[in-house]
């Protein structure tokens, strides 16, 4: 005899079911801007990858780059042009993260960062997950050229 069992939804205000969700890796899958006049930019390049990773004690780090970036002709001895390339097509941070499982917003507390103006910042995440995929999207405001941002992250298992 088989017996039918339901599983309740969690609530969407529930952190810890979040915080269960969200800890381990993610693998970039895409990040975009969408512009104003409707066209859509990857911002890491075509083939931009990256990871984020939480861990249980409240910690996060993210690296995102682009992997076409030119490569240097000499490593032991960049020039300028090409540190500034490799600094441009790529990003990374880490520090504390909270959640705001009622809004659902991820708040990452960058303490160190390739962008020193991103340090001691709060950089509200809105999430939204579909399958083992969390995407992270917002609309923005004030810039000339783009209207919204989206970045795609599969769980890594």
């Amino acid at each position: 005899m088989m017996l039918a069992t339901s599983q309740a939804q969690p609530s969407a205000f529930d952190e810890s079911w979040v915080r269960n969700r969200i800890i381990g890796t993610w693998k970039l899958i895409s990040a975009e801007d969408t512009l104003r006049n409707g066209s859509i930019r990857p911002i890491y390049g075509p083939n931009g990858q990256g990871f984020l990773m939480y861990s249980a004690d409240g910690f996060m780090c993210a690296v995102l780059m682009d992997p076409d970036r030119p490569k240097w002709i000499d490593p032991k001895k960049p020039t300028l042009a090409e540190k500034a390339s490799a600094f441009d097509g790529s990003y990374g941070y880490c520090g504390r993260y909270e959640i705001d499982a009622k809004h659902n917003k991820l708040v990452h507390l960058p303490a160190v960062s390739t962008g020193p103006d991103f340090v001691a910042t709060r950089q509200v995440r809105p999430y939204r997950f579909e399958g083992t995929r969390m995407i992270f999207s917002d609309a923005m405001e004030g810039e000339s050229d783009v209207a919204s941002w989206k970045i795609v992250w599969e769980k890594v298992i």
